[in-house]
Order: structure tokens, then C-alpha cells, then sequence
């Protein structure tokens, strides 16, 4: 019978990705840091996300985000240079997240 041939017998995997509850933007790591930090962030829905590097001055340093972004857990590299490519200096920098829906500002240190 052709039908039963049709028929199979198997397993197949699904993989369940977490979906945040909150917009969330965590603490860098490691912080302080030196050349390298990463910043995680949660999104509970897609959502246009800008996340910009600011000096002390309340400067733009570099904009590591400006697009749409899937809802989940995100995370981003900053290599400590500037919208130029040219390396910023040792200080305190904040990185700031910023939705329709969330903004969130946070400190960190860049040691050299």
C-alpha cells in the first residue's frame, strides 16, 4: 500500500527560545574593562533598539545599535573605539538602550 509507504515513524527537535518578560539592559562585562566589554540586553518584543556609547560630557562616542531587533536575549561588543574607528580614552563611559518602549543608562569604566 502506497499510503502506509508515505507513513514514517521518527523524532524530530524543536528548540524553545526563551523570550524575555521585561526590556531589561544589563551590567558590561567585565567591568571595568580594557579592550573589550560586552553588553547584554533583553527584548521582550521586536523592537527598534539605538544603543549609544556616551563620554562624560554627555558626547556621542559611537552608536553600536540603530536597527530592528528580534525579540530575546541580545548582546553587543564594544571595542572601545569611536564612531571613527580611532580608540577612545581610558575613563568613564555610559551606554545608553533606547526603545519606543525603554530607555535604560548605565556606567562603565574603560582602563588602559
Amino acid at each position: 500500500d502506497q499510503a502506509a509507504d508515505l507513513i514514517g515513524m521518527g523524532t524530530h527537535t524543536i528548540d524553545i527560545i526563551p523570550i524575555p518578560e521585561v526590556f531589561a539592559l544589563h551590567e558590561n562585562y567585565p567591568n571595568p574593562f580594557n579592550p573589550v566589554t560586552t553588553i547584554n540586553y533583553d527584548l521582550p518584543k521586536q523592537s527598534h533598539v539605538n544603543l549609544i556609547i556616551y563620554d562624560m560630557m554627555g558626547r556621542e562616542v559611537v552608536k553600536l545599535v540603530d536597527q530592528v531587533i528580534p525579540a530575546g536575549y541580545q548582546s553587543v561588543l564594544w571595542n572601545t573605539r569611536n564612531q571613527f574607528g580611532k580608540p577612545v580614552s581610558a575613563g568613564i563611559y555610559f551606554y545608553q538602550i533606547q526603545t519606543r518602549d525603554f530607555v535604560k543608562t548605565r556606567k562603565m569604566i574603560l582602563l588602559k
